[in-house]
C-alpha cells in the first residue's frame, strides 16, 4: 500500500523539487561562487545524507566495485551537470538557453536507452517525447526572440551547458545500468562527497572563496541542500529503479514549465500566451510517454 502511494506521488513530488533548483540557483549564484557555492552545498547534503542513515539503520557497506561505480556515476551526475548549469549560469549564459540546452536529454537518454539498456520505445513515446521538445521549446522561444537570451555570452559559459547536458544524459543512464545497487542514503552520500572534494579543488583554486552570508541565503541553501539535493535526486533514482531511463527524463519536460512559473511567482518573469501553449504541448507529452510506460509494465 505504501509503495503504491509513493509510485503515485514520486514522479509529481520530484518535478517539483526538481524545477526549484533552477529558482535557487538564481537566488544563490549572486552571492558565491559557483565551485564555492557548490562545495558547501554537496558537504552539507553527504553529512545531512550519512546522518539519516545511521539514524535510520540504513546499509552504510559497499563493496570496492561500488565505490568505483557510484564515483563514477557521480563524475556525471553531479560533479558534470549540477556544475556545468551553475558555471553557465554565472558565466551570463541566461537561464532559458540553458534550459533549452538541458532540455534535449530526455530525447538524447532515451535513444541511447535503446541500444545501452535494451528498452523499446513505441510509437506515442516517440510522439510524447517530440511534443515535450516542441512544448519547451514554446516556452522559451518568446523570451530568447525578445532579447532575454542575447548571443553576448562567453564561449565558456555555452561550453558548461553542453558538459551539463552530457553529464545527465550519461549519469542517468549510467545510474539505471550500473547504480540500482547502491545502497541509496549511504551512496548518495558518497557520491556527493567526491564530487565536493573535486569542486572544492577548483573552487581552491580558481576562485575567491568569498561568500555573502545573510538569513536568505541560508534558507534558500538549506532548501536547495535538503529539497534538490536530497529530495529529487533520492526520488530520481527510486524512479529509475521503477521504470526505464526514458520514461523517467521525460518528467524533465515537465520541469522547465514548472521552473518558470516559480520565476514568475518569485521573478515576476510573465509567461505568454505562446510560452502557456508550449506548458500545456509538454505536459501532454510527458502523459503519452508515462501513460505508455504504465501500459507496458
Amino acid at each position: 500500500m505504501l509503495d503504491q502511494l509513493v509510485s503515485r506521488f514520486a514522479p509529481a513530488i520530484f518535478v517539483f523539487l526538481w524545477s526549484s533548483g533552477f529558482v535557487g540557483a538564481k537566488f544563490l549564484l549572486p552571492h558565491a561562487e559557483p565551485f564555492t557555492l557548490l562545495t558547501v552545498r554537496f558537504g552539507l547534503t553527504a553529512s545531512i545524507l550519512l546522518a539519516i542513515a545511521f539514524a535510520t539503520k540504513s546499509p552504510m557497506k559497499m563493496s570496492k566495485s561500488q565505490y568505483l561505480r557510484a564515483g563514477y556515476i557521480s563524475l556525471f551526475l553531479h560533479f558534470s551537470y549540477t556544475g556545468g548549469i551553475f558555471v553557465a549560469i554565472h558565466e551570463g549564459v541566461s537561464a532559458g538557453i540553458t534550459a533549452v540546452i538541458v532540455s534535449l536529454q530526455p530525447v538524447l537518454v532515451s535513444l541511447l536507452a535503446i541500444p545501452l539498456l535494451g528498452e523499446r520505445l513505441r510509437s506515442s513515446q516517440i510522439v510524447g517525447l517530440t511534443l515535450g521538445l516542441v512544448g519547451v521549446t514554446l516556452l522559451l522561444a518568446p523570451k530568447i526572440l525578445q532579447g532575454d537570451a542575447t548571443l553576448v555570452f562567453s564561449v565558456a559559459g555555452v561550453l558548461a551547458g553542453a558538459i551539463a547536458l552530457v553529464g545527465s544524459v550519461w549519469g542517468t543512464l549510467e545510474q539505471k545500468r550500473h547504480g540500482s545497487d547502491l545502497p541509496i542514503l549511504y551512496g548518495l552520500a558518497f557520491q556527493y562527497t567526491v564530487s565536493g572534494i573535486l569542486l572544492g579543488i577548483l573552487a581552491l583554486t580558481t576562485e575567491s572563496l568569498v561568500i555573502e552570508w545573510s538569513t536568505q541565503f541560508v534558507a534558500v541553501l538549506l532548501w536547495i541542500v535538503l529539497g534538490v539535493s536530497i529530495g529529487s535526486v533520492v526520488l530520481l533514482f527510486y524512479l529509475l529503479r521503477k521504470g526505464s531511463a526514458g520514461s523517467v527524463s521525460s518528467l524533465l519536460y515537465l520541469g522547465t514549465p514548472l521552473a518558470a512559473a516559480f520565476g514568475f511567482v518569485f521573478f515576476d518573469e510573465h509567461i505568454s500566451s505562446v510560452g502557456a501553449i508550449g506548458m500545456s504541448i509538454a505536459v501532454l507529452g510527458v502523459w503519452l510517454v508515462l501513460r505508455q510506460e504504465k501500459v507496458s509494465t
